[in-house]
């Protein structure tokens, strides 16, 4: 509705997801499947502050864009992870994933809330409240490889840059999804979609089997979303003839 053009345009999903016990959480995400995700530290969430916690059963919460933003012309970005760069239509999928900590004292404070406008900005494009980047590795604070994608390796298959694999101390994670950036003209319209998958083990103690199966359910959730929710179609039904007799009924099937 704007007159103005806005360039450097984000659209960002932001999550608070507080999984049971709100103080023992990771959070990583899988470039590939355009998925954020949140899970449980251990393999057992406690029953805090009067709120229920999942116990031996943690699941896992994830957050998809099945539809982003559709990007700008010849941007040079695969925005949507396919291997083609710029594509006609090509929407941008996730671009950005970053966190940060609530619990003040316990992280250092450029990782933690947000307080002015331009901090929230930074989180969704990538950089921490003083404008330093996410880099590669450890808390992804201080470092010197800058990452679009914090913790972008896999807890299933224990690979990669995870939380578990830098050691980190589990807390009250804010975690945020990004496509960007694309320029909105004044009149434009643009549209998102986005998902919100959940996934619990039955097995006793299977945190990290919760995501397995959170990726899995998000992959069929993707599906159908591209198939615009349709299913397989099953065998359509038989043809029935029913043939009265004296003191019986004969039918007949076909097809």
């Amino acid at each position: 509705r704007s007159s103005f053009q806005i360039n450097k345009t984000y659209f960002t999903i932001w999550n608070d997801a507080d999984l049971g016990y709100y103080l023992d959480d990771y959070v990583g995400c899988d470039v590939q499947l355009g998925l954020g995700y949140i899970y449980n530290a251990d393999p057992f969430d406690e029953t805090y502050g009067g709120v229920s916690g999942y116990q031996d059963y943690p699941p896992s919460l994830g957050c998809d864009f099945f539809r982003g933003p559709i990007a700008d012309v010849n941007d040079k970005i695969d925005n949507d992870q396919d291997g083609t760069v710029d594509e006609p239509g090509e929407s941008i999928q996730m671009s950005r994933f970053t966190y940060y900590n609530n619990n003040i004292g316990a992280f250092p404070p450029q990782t933690t809330n947000p307080d002015i406008a331009i901090h929230y900005y930074n989180f969704m494009t990538g950089f921490w409240k003083d404008g330093s980047p996410f880099t590669q590795g450890g808390n992804a604070y201080g470092g010197t490889s800058p990452s679009q994608y914090v913790y972008d390796g896999d807890p299933v298959g224990n690979t990669g840059w995870t939380e578990k694999n830098s050691g980190n101390l589990p807390g009250d994670r804010r975690f945020l999804q990004s496509a960007g950036p694309f320029t909105l003209k004044p009149g434009s319209v643009n549209y998102i979609t986005f998902g919100m998958p959940w996934a619990q083990s039955p097995n006793k103690g299977g945190n990290i089997e919760s995501v397995r199966l959170l990726k899995i359910a998000d992959k069929k959730a993707q599906a159908l979303f591209d198939n615009c929710f349709k299913i397989l179609d099953g065998p359509e039904g038989p043809d029935m003839v029913v043939q009265e007799m004296n003191n019986e009924l004969i039918i007949y099937l076909t097809n």
